[in-house]
């Protein structure tokens, strides 16, 4: 159970991560943005680790409003959905940078770990093994 907390703790700092980057981002050459309703839309963005991939590979899914795309961590390529272009090229951008597709390759390091029981009362064996 802690380990779900810690892994909901990690993918919440990343979408906290992402959210400002595109605000600063799309706010780089034209700061009066900042205030635009229009960038409301980065501050309930989610992002959710895919565990059921069925080539094994890490992907996450990123949402911003109701559109959702599919990235790669390991390289940062979009595999799947739409999300505006630009969002996309931003998001690529963000994923690539060595400490955010190390944390979430963590994560899912982490999730994949199995919890094992220290001891196994002998009729149970069967269920533990």
């Amino acid at each position: 159970m802690d380990y779900f907390m810690n892994q909901t703790k990690i993918l919440e700092k990343l979408e906290q991560d992402l959210s400002h980057f595109l605000v600063n981002e799309n706010c780089r050459y034209n700061p009066s943005l900042r205030g635009s309703p229009e960038l409301y839309r980065y501050r309930g963005l989610t992002i959710t680790a895919n565990d059921q991939n069925q080539n094994n590979e890490k992907t996450v899914f990123v949402r911003i409003g109701p559109l959702e795309a599919e990235y790669r961590v390991d390289s940062g390529d979009k595999t799947s959905g739409g999300l505006a272009p630009e969002d996309e090229r931003l998001i690529e951008m963000w994923l690539r940078r060595d400490e955010n597709s190390e944390t979430l390759r963590n994560a899912f390091y982490k999730n994949n770990q199995k919890l094992k029981i220290a001891i196994v009362p002998f009729d149970l064996e069967e269920f533990y093994s």
